[in-house]
């Protein structure tokens, strides 16, 4: 797994009809058996990780969009015991659960997985208003709440009995047993696109995962030189759906095909986060010209082209960019896993990046 220059994942399907807002788009709904015939093909075709998100509720429209999911870390254990050698990222959100109950949940992850844990944390998202378990202003002090958060599960990991008075957290004598199968813990990954988020993974985190376009490339660089100049290392990742056709031409008419199902309710509802009170469908048609086609895909930036122009792309942020991977998402993950292992792999293989 360590031996491939440019690490390739899997963003797993846990919530339904995956990251395209589209009623034309390969429609599902999230079931454990579904993730384990992806991750399972995913390995056998030497994919280095598979990363899955922490949803809990959606967005409706038309296509229920993500009003169907399961749940991150269950599922990931799961996939443990019938994946080798995959690296397994599981998500959690710090503002809902408490650090000391994930330090055992995340042992005992680890354990079951042979030591393949990643975790990745979620600092904030529309549905913990929802729920009723968002602290009022969270947004403004929520890397000092996760900073807090972190130092005490990496603390329990090493062994030690915390006391620990903190802003946030309060421990007294608190010790947790035994620590994880990965020394001194399992890799902890952020997605941010702030400031602040930088400068957290900077301070705390081992990998961090960037918005991924051409304009962003300088934003690695910017997190690793963070880090460095804090005496540490960090791994930076993308996230890209991938529309691939058998050229250019090909793939341009799968997103046409694509855009002419989009859910324009649920479109409003993403990118206006539910508060829109007027048309929704009205004011999805708006967002969709607005900023097609970034808008039919949730926050992902849609890699859309023939195996030339998407090997290009990945050696451009690979190379110019110093991303250390890249995560993938597809409209039928099968399909899409097969196209880009027949396509494009052997086109990053000539370039250096896969071996």
């Amino acid at each position: 797994m360590d031996t491939q220059p440019f690490k390739l994942g899997v963003f797993m399907p846990v919530a339904n009809n995956g990251w395209i807002i589209s009623k034309t788009a390969p429609q599902y709904v999230p079931t454990f058996e579904l993730n384990k015939k992806i991750a399972q093909h995913a390995e056998e075709l030497g994919f280095d990780y598979v990363f899955s998100m922490a949803k809990w509720t959606g967005y409706g429209g038309a296509t229920e969009y993500w009003d169907h999911s399961i749940e991150s870390l269950i599922l990931m254990t799961a996939l443990a015991p019938v994946t080798r050698r995959l690296r397994l990222v599981a998500s959690v959100a710090p503002v809902l659960i408490h650090p000391t109950i994930v330090a055992k949940m995340a042992v005992t992850m680890d354990d079951v997985s042979g030591g393949r844990l990643g975790l990745n944390l979620v600092s904030s998202d529309h549905e913990y208003i929802r729920m009723g378990m968002y602290p009022d202003n969270f947004y403004s002090f929520r890397h000092e709440y996760m900073s807090e958060w972190l130092e005490i599960m990496k603390r329990l990991w090493l062994g030690e009995e915390v006391d620990f008075q903190g802003q946030y957290f309060n421990l007294t004598g608190y010790a947790s047993k035994p620590g994880p199968v990965q020394k001194p813990w399992p890799s902890i990954v952020y997605a941010t696109s702030s400031d602040g988020g930088y400068e957290f993974v900077a301070n705390h985190c081992d990998e961090a995962f960037l918005r991924c376009d051409e304009k962003k490339n300088p934003t690695s660089k910017w997190v690793k030189e963070l880090a460095k100049g804090r005496g540490r290392t960090v791994k930076t990742q993308a996230h890209v759906c991938l529309i691939q056709g058998k050229d250019d031409d090909d793939a341009q008419r799968i997103l046409n095909e694509l855009r002419e199902g989009a859910d324009y309710e649920a479109i409003t509802n993403v990118y206006e986060e539910l508060k829109f009170e007027g048309d929704r469908i009205a004011r999805g048609k708006e967002l969709l010209e607005q900023r097609f086609p970034r808008t039919l895909f949730y926050h992902a930036f849609p890699l859309i082209g023939g195996p030339r122009l998407i090997a290009d792309f990945i050696e451009d942020m690979a190379v110019n960019g110093d991303f250390d991977g890249m995560l993938f998402s597809f409209p039928d993950y099968i399909e899409g896993l097969d196209k880009f292992n027949k396509h494009v792999i052997p086109l990053l293989k000539q370039r250096g990046l896969r071996v």
